[in-house]
């Protein structure tokens, strides 16, 4: 009498148990892994912002240092934008934009976007040249105000008008 070996493979039955306990292992990966790329994407964006904040933070430092108009006194210190002239500095839409006004024709940047907030202001006018304070809120595009996080970076530099005599 001979006996029949068993078969070799697994079921269909078997199979499918393997396949559903993988699935439940597999699950929490899964949300690890978008966790990750959300994470991700939020410090890029982050990295991006302080690029963009740094960028127009030095063409304004940049321009203010070369200014070689009259520099302003206690009497003219309400208006620091007209001492960066040839260049204006606005907030249009979320956006800072330079226009260079000397330029045929005149030609106009967009520094940054996302800016909430742009001011420049002089803090203290007294003897040599006076200090030019810029100040930069950016809002984070990626942000969920809801969600506990920081939506809007401040970002500031200072910087003495003019050249060193």
């Amino acid at each position: 009498m001979t006996m029949s070996r068993p078969a070799h493979g697994y079921t269909l039955l078997e199979l499918l148990i393997g396949l559903a306990i993988a699935a439940l292992v597999m699950l929490p990966l899964s949300d690890m892994l978008r966790a990750g790329a959300d994470s991700a994407r939020f410090v890029r964006a982050g990295l991006d912002q302080n690029a963009d904040a740094r960028l127009a933070l030095g063409r304004i430092v940049a321009q203010a240092a070369r200014t070689d108009g009259p520099l302003p006194d206690a009497a003219n210190a309400g208006n620091p934008a007209a001492w960066l002239a040839p260049r204006q500095y606005t907030l249009t839409n979320g956006a800072l934009i330079e226009t260079d006004t000397d330029a045929k024709p005149v030609r106009s940047s967009v520094l940054a976007t996302g800016v909430r907030a742009f001011d420049l202001r002089v803090p203290d006018v007294g003897a040599g040249r006076p200090v030019l304070r810029i100040d930069l809120m950016l809002d984070r595009p990626d942000c969920d105000a809801g969600g506990g996080q920081g939506c809007s970076i401040a970002h500031a530099r200072t910087v003495r008008l003019g050249r060193a005599p």
